[in-house]
């Protein structure tokens, strides 16, 4: 977690307005997805439940991994 749990609990509730606004605030609904997807990214990344691109590490590690026995 990278901030404390009072701080943290400050940070979801904004959050929860946050993504009330967007959602009431007439963009179009793929731009309110990604301003939602992109934020909630954020509040996980605080909380330590997210990295960036850690999706895309792993699947390039299990690509190399499997290149590596293949060629065993």
């Amino acid at each position: 977690m990278k901030t404390d749990n009072k701080t943290l609990i400050e940070i979801k509730r904004l959050h929860e307005q946050y993504v009330k606004e967007v959602e009431f605030s007439g963009i179009k609904p793929l731009s309110i997805e990604i301003y939602k997807s992109h934020s909630k990214n954020f509040v996980r990344w605080i909380h330590g439940d997210f990295v960036p691109g850690g999706k895309l590490k792993k699947t390039m590690e299990d690509n190399i991994l499997k290149e590596q026995n293949q060629a065993v």
